[in-house]
């Protein structure tokens, strides 16, 4: 439905209305929860169910004394929505003023019928409110015949249920509209209801109405927030080359700003959940991007990306004016890939432009083994998950062992994330692992501190081993 139609008299909604109403997202949240026609097109979409036969329904309420006006609607009667019928001149105007739920096995032999395209058999349910009818529903078939004195007792018992929703519904967005009036009012005195208590009750009501309307509310304003600009940074993880000691890469690794605080991956997943994760993503990667010149010379950028958002054409535009030489991207493990062959074809072009692909988190999931298979990336990232504790787990050095054989069958090489002792480095080293990456050999930094802190932060150890 485009907008909400006119509340009918017979459930006419009472209160100030929506002039008095400052229509804040939240207030917006508990207005829908609370609107009786969303109810009531829910009542109409679910007679679809009802009874086999039923192929379209309508919803009239009286709208003045000779009149029903059609609110809601399913099915091949929704075109109908907003039509208006006297009520002299149809079997549902017939049963609205007679109270008494009417049938018709053929709508075109029936001088009570008013004819409806498509429609061939009908039964008409008077709705009630406060003992008297107020409205109609509506259930037709394009087939003559279509409906038996069971269908008919089916829907006639549950009239009066419908009514009570309805009516209950009525009251209670009569109630809502008085509630947000009084919240937003200038005349309510503010030594009596603070700011603060205000949003409270307005949350209350919100949830009970919708619950999780407030929460969701606040992460939309998070989320719009970050995309606007505000909030999102990165620090920069140097990836060193265990051969050599030197500094192969940095990964960027975003940060968010602001309460309570989150970590990135629940930002991401918050995003996506919202719609607008690749938006997130693409603009966290241009953000990253527009630091490499700064990198020290040779070092190359580590981005990360989700399948979705690799194949996506912002991220695509994004990557056109970057270093490719020395850009690495990270595919994120935990994400499904749904096509696989344009995944594919995405990357190869990226890799004749010199970009090369890593993935990340390996040994965390399945995902990340089936993006190897298929994808044959140039670095596979081992979970912090195998490298936290390699050093006294002959498991994860069985399994690190594995992949390192896998990777070099492949042609990839392997960079160990997570590397948090020296004894678990010397470890990854003797598997043959030739990158790593870790709080022990540098922590995440500002990308002007890189050049300073490699020389400090890389340990002697890094060195010894590989001598």
């Amino acid at each position: 439905m485009a907008g909400r139609p006119a509340v009918p008299s017979g459930f006419e909604v009472r209160g100030k209305g929506d002039l008095l109403i400052h229509r804040t997202g939240l207030e917006e949240a508990i207005r829908r929860a609370a609107d009786p026609v969303v109810l009531t097109q829910r009542v109409a979409d679910e007679a679809m169910t009802l009874v086999a036969s039923v192929e379209g329904v309508l919803v009239g309420f009286i709208q003045d004394p000779s009149c029903l006006a059609f609110e809601c609607g399913a099915g091949f009667l929704e075109p109908e929505i907003g039509c208006r019928m006297a009520l002299d001149e149809s079997l549902a105007g017939l049963a609205f003023r007679s109270g008494v739920t009417l049938h018709s096995d053929d709508v075109e032999s029936d001088p009570r019928c008013r004819r409806v395209q498509g429609v061939r058999s009908l039964v008409c349910v008077p709705l009630w409110r406060q003992s008297q009818t107020a409205g109609v529903l509506v259930v037709a078939s394009s087939r003559p015949r279509a409906f038996d004195d069971r269908d008919v007792a089916t829907l006639t018992s549950l009239a009066e249920f419908i009514s009570v929703v309805i009516t209950v519904a009525v009251d209670l967005a009569g109630a809502t509209d008085a509630f947000l009036s009084r919240v937003c009012s200038d005349t309510v005195s503010t030594s009596v209801c603070e700011g603060a208590d205000r949003d409270a009750e307005t949350r209350f009501v919100a949830n009970v109405l919708n619950p999780g309307a407030s929460s969701r509310l606040e992460i939309r304003r998070r989320i719009d927030r970050v995309l606007k600009g505000h909030g999102l940074s990165h620090v920069f993880q140097p990836v060193f080359d265990l051969r050599s000691g030197e500094c192969f890469a940095v990964e960027a690794l975003a940060r968010f700003a602001g309460r309570p605080k989150r970590t990135p991956d629940v930002w991401f997943a918050e995003a996506h959940a919202m719609g607008d994760g690749i938006d997130l993503e693409v603009i966290s990667a241009r953000r990253a991007l527009s630091y490499s010149r700064r990198l020290p010379r040779g070092v190359a950028l580590c981005v990360n990306a989700s399948p979705e958002a690799m194949i996506s054409e912002e991220l695509l535009h994004v990557l056109e004016g970057s270093d490719a030489e020395h850009l690495v991207m990270e595919l994120t493990e935990e994400a499904r890939v749904d096509d696989y062959p344009r995944l594919s074809r995405v990357l190869d072009e990226m890799r004749l432009k010199g970009v090369r692909l890593a993935i990340d988190d390996t040994g965390a999931g399945f995902a990340s083994l089936a993006h190897i298979l298929k994808l044959v990336p140039d670095f596979i990232k081992l979970d912090r998950e195998l490298t936290s504790g390699i050093d006294h787990d002959p498991v994860r050095i069985a399994l690190a062992t594995a992949l390192v054989s896998f990777a070099s069958g492949l042609g990839a090489e392997i960079i160990a994330e997570g590397i948090e002792t020296a004894a678990e480095l010397e470890v990854l080293c003797s598997l043959g692992i030739g990158y790593g990456q870790g709080f022990f050999l540098c922590r995440p930094t500002s990308v002007d501190s890189i050049p300073d802190r490699l020389p400090t932060e890389l340990l002697p150890a890094v060195s010894a081993l590989a001598s």
